[in-house]
């Protein structure tokens, strides 16, 4: 319990440094995404969805089960997504028609993404302290993880809120909410009983989750850079989980 908290401590520097990224140096925090997402993907790939496999056939439950779990978060996170930004749509588009009309105050999308973004950040939380509930390889090789990609959702976070013209004040209390939210999920995750034929479907929903961040927050920041220095820093960081899940005995 206290290595999950203590790492999750760390989420919370990680998505602060996000935060403050983009309020001090908009524009330059692509390499360390690019790497972020090849550190996810392999967080996944390599050792969350292996393990899900694993528990699943110690306790009579088929592969299908925890893949299964995995489609469903990357479904319920891409829907929980698009619902969160469907309101910011629509904002826009009742004001790109008045184009003499006077500029509009904050708009409360923003403020809806970036509760969205707490509740990622919750359950970012939940994954470490469920993974050092399985051992405390999986749930080092998690938090490291979701260090790397909270680093996102600090910036996302502070990005929504500015482009939805909310003041940096209250764009830094939303930062401080995303990144004391890992925390409060971990704390749940090592008091609360967890059944451990729940396990495998967990792993297998956080897996989805990973995949989902990665593939829709982190990996595109890579097309920004030079394709070859960005293809080598995201597969540096999947390669480097990789080596670390099997050093840690995961993954196979």
């Amino acid at each position: 319990m206290i290595a999950a908290l203590l790492l999750s401590g760390v989420t919370f520097l990680s998505t602060m440094a996000g935060g403050l990224a983009v309020l001090r140096w908009p524009g330059r925090a692509e390499w360390l995404m690019a790497l972020a997402g090849g550190v996810v993907l392999g967080a996944a790939l390599f050792d969350l969805l292996p393990e899900a496999v694993e528990h699943a056939e110690e306790h009579g439950l088929g592969a299908d089960v925890p893949i299964g779990a995995m489609l469903g978060g990357i479904l319920l996170f891409s829907f929980a997504e698009r619902w969160t930004h469907h309101g910011e749509d629509h904002h826009h588009d009742g004001h790109d028609a008045g184009a003499d009309a006077p500029e509009a105050g904050p708009s409360s999308a923003g403020l809806v993404g970036a509760a969205g973004f707490v509740a990622h950040s919750f359950f970012d939380g939940l994954a470490i302290g469920l993974g050092f509930r399985v051992d405390d390889a999986l749930g080092l090789l998690v938090a490291l993880a979701v260090i790397g990609h909270d680093f996102s959702d600090g910036l996302n976070t502070v990005s929504i809120l500015r482009a939805a013209r909310h003041p940096v004040e209250r764009s830094r209390r939303w930062l401080y909410a995303v990144a004391s939210a890992p925390i409060v999920g971990a704390l749940v995750a090592s008091v609360a009983p967890v059944p451990e034929d729940v396990l495998p479907v967990s792993l297998g929903f956080f897996a989805g989750l990973f995949l989902y961040a990665a593939a829709t927050h982190l990996l595109p920041a890579a097309n920004r850079l030079p394709w070859l220095g960005g293809l080598l820093t995201t597969a540096g960081g999947a390669g480097a989980m990789f080596a670390i899940a099997h050093l840690a005995g995961h993954g196979h």
